[in-house]
């Protein structure tokens, strides 16, 4: 953050040198000349020099409070924060109507862990800023001093204003995805502690367990869940997807019955729907599996994957036509399903149209490239970075 704050800083310190009310005489040209070394050293991204040439310029005009601002948000952008909150607070003695003085001031404060002090500045300066980088620093400050004292109600008061305002972000997602995560500790917490035997507290182990890849212990803990309340929605379906996950001998008939159950306590359940459907295509049971692919896209007209699982069927059906018909559709609803593109490969083939065939080959292996890249990507990053807190584990 501090980084971009001094990327910003740039903008804000290179102005011409103010009007210090002296002659123009010998030390007003020594000030000038401070002033364009200052000027060139930003250019340059040399904070050091531009600290130095703006302390020069206070030794001879000390009462210079647009300066003392430059000289504080330099230190700020050079990651010397109680140097740049010393400098900006004279600023503001000296002239109270510096704005980018107190702006920075915050920031200073709340790198310094002083978020008392900072927070009620932050929140002025974020309300009233208009320059959108200094505003969005401020923002990410004010949240994280938010999150330091576990309000979260104002916490996520600005984390909704950014994220409306830097809707793709890296800093803004981040700093929202930990806020979030925090959340969900806090609220997790007190589930447990005030109501340690309820069925939601083994729906929420459950998921926890599912996240985490223990299939098993998931499904042990969605059961318990459901004992003590049979109609909790979408349980059912979780535990049938598990099983399926988990393969086996008996697999689809016992999460065929999981689906069935969720379709009793949830009959518009379009994600139990399809898997029967699925299953039911697995066993070629197809004039059924075609009945209730055809409902789930009746309750969800969106959900791109009923589309592919019809045209599989008509697929094996022999009915490429129709196959086209629904994975054209399912591709306009999700034009990154390399699923999709790769059942529409094989029924332009079947309908002899090489060309178009040969078109969605490379569609599908370009999205799945991008697909394996992502995962590697991510998961260099997860790695990376345990790699890193093993070596520093502070």
């Amino acid at each position: 953050m501090r980084l971009l704050g001094f990327l910003l800083a740039c903008s804000v310190l290179v102005w011409p040198c103010p009007d210090t009310g002296l002659a123009v005489d010998e030390t007003a040209v020594e000030i000038q000349r401070h002033a364009e070394q200052a000027r060139l050293a930003l250019s340059q991204n040399d904070l050091e020099r531009a600290e130095q040439e703006y302390e020069a310029i206070l030794k001879l005009d000390p009462q210079n409070a647009s300066i003392y601002t430059a000289l504080g948000v330099a230190f700020y952008g050079s990651g010397k924060p109680a140097d740049a909150e010393s400098a900006l607070r004279t600023a503001l003695r000296l002239d109270p109507n510096q704005s980018q003085a107190e702006a920075f001031l915050g920031l200073a404060e709340s790198e310094l862990g002083h978020c008392q002090e900072a927070t009620p500045v932050l929140t002025r300066q974020f309300n009233s800023q208009h320059d959108p980088k200094l505003r969005r620093l401020l923002g990410l400050n004010l949240l994280n001093c938010h999150l330091t004292s576990s309000n979260f109600d104002s916490a996520i008061e600005v984390a909704r204003t950014l994220r409306q305002s830097y809707p793709d972000d890296p800093d803004v997602l981040y700093t929202l995805a930990g806020l979030y995560t925090r959340l969900w500790d806090s609220v997790a917490s007190d589930l447990m502690e005030k109501h340690p035997e309820s069925y939601r507290v083994h729906q929420l182990a459950g998921e926890v367990m599912e996240a985490q890849g223990r299939t098993d212990r998931a499904i042990k803990e969605y059961q318990l869940a459901l004992k003590q309340n049979p109609k909790i929605p979408q349980v059912n379906n979780r535990i049938g997807r598990l099983i399926l996950l988990a393969g086996g001998p008996d697999a689809n008939r016992n999460a065929l019955e999981r689906f069935q159950q969720e379709l009793a306590v949830n009959p518009r359940d379009a994600s139990s729907e399809y898997w029967i459907g699925v299953i039911d295509t697995d066993v070629h049971a197809l004039p059924e599996a075609v009945k209730h692919f055809e409902r789930a896209k009746e309750l969800d007209p969106q959900f791109a994957q009923a589309y592919v699982g019809l045209a599989k069927v008509f697929l094996q059906q022999k009915q490429p036509a129709k196959a086209v018909e629904e994975l054209q559709q399912a591709i306009q609803l999700s034009p990154e399903s390399s699923t999709a593109h790769y059942e529409l490969m094989e029924a332009y083939r079947d309908q002899g149209r090489l060309a178009d065939a040969q078109r969605e080959m490379a569609l599908f292996q370009k999205l799945q490239k991008a697909e394996a890249e992502s995962f590697r990507s991510r998961l260099d990053s997860l790695l990376s970075g345990q790699a890193k807190n093993v070596k520093n584990p502070d």
